[in-house]
């Protein structure tokens, strides 16, 4: 009966013995951490690129009415493309967004008004023709980020080179003229970008130009202004 006693003893001893070893094991297991979130994306920095797109718009020429040969086109439509490049700068906080944003297009949007006259009861076939060959603006940028996806209002000012030209039929009553000076002006608009990764962007944007009028070819009165719809992909650094 001792003998009994004993060895149901020592296997209790052993059977509290394995249970302790089995809990101090799974008291050692490691517990899994989930990985931290990703950084917030921030639009704050540096960047660089390229646009391109189309234009359209409204010029026209007028003559001092005190010349010998007064006229007024009224307005006529000018179109073509422009392309270029782009650097600007943004500051992020909260949600808004703030910066700066110059660039330097090559552009060609032109028209042409060509109408019948007379000069000195001699009748006669006229041609003026507008065309915006560069483009540089220089805006401030406020915007409203969503996570990736920023919207914004632009506003600064305008420098074009504008060159314009007139001729008639008869070149003795009015001999051919042309004339390219660098206008100044304002521009405004909006758009949307989307930063489809961390360093790279795209955007939409709209922007009105409006270089007001100035004397050309001598004695015409000269008005531009285009509407700009252009695309763009920036890098940011």
């Amino acid at each position: 009966m001792r003998k009994v006693v004993i060895v149901v003893a020592v296997a209790s001893v052993g059977v509290a013995l394995a249970q302790s070893a089995s809990a101090a094991d799974l008291a050692a297991a490691p517990i899994y951490k989930s990985p931290p979130p990703p950084p917030a994306f921030s639009w704050t920095g540096f960047y660089i690129g390229a646009n391109g797109g189309g234009g359209w718009g409204q010029t026209s020429h007028t003559t001092d009415p005190t010349s010998v040969l007064s006229f007024t086109t009224g307005n006529f439509n000018t179109s073509g493309g422009l392309a270029g490049g782009t650097f600007g700068y943004n500051y992020q906080t909260g949600p808004w967004v703030l910066g700066a944003e110059t660039d330097l297009d090559w552009a060609d949007i032109k028209g042409t008004k060509t109408y019948s006259d007379a000069i000195d009861d001699v009748p006669a076939s006229f041609s003026h023709s507008s065309e915006l060959m560069w483009l540089d603006t220089t805006r401030a940028r406020v915007g409203w980020a969503y996570d990736r996806v920023l919207f914004y209002g632009t506003a600064g000012a305008a420098f074009g080179g504008v060159q314009t030209n007139r001729n008639a039929s008869i070149a003795l009553l009015d001999p051919a003229r042309s004339d390219t000076e660098t206008r100044f002006g304002w521009t405004a608009g909006g758009g949307i970008e989307w930063a489809f990764l961390n360093n790279f962007s795209a955007k939409v944007e709209y922007l009105y130009v409006d270089l007001g009028s100035q004397t050309q070819m001598l004695d015409d009165s000269v008005k531009f202004n285009a509407n700009i719809v252009r695309a763009g992909l920036n890098v940011k650094f």
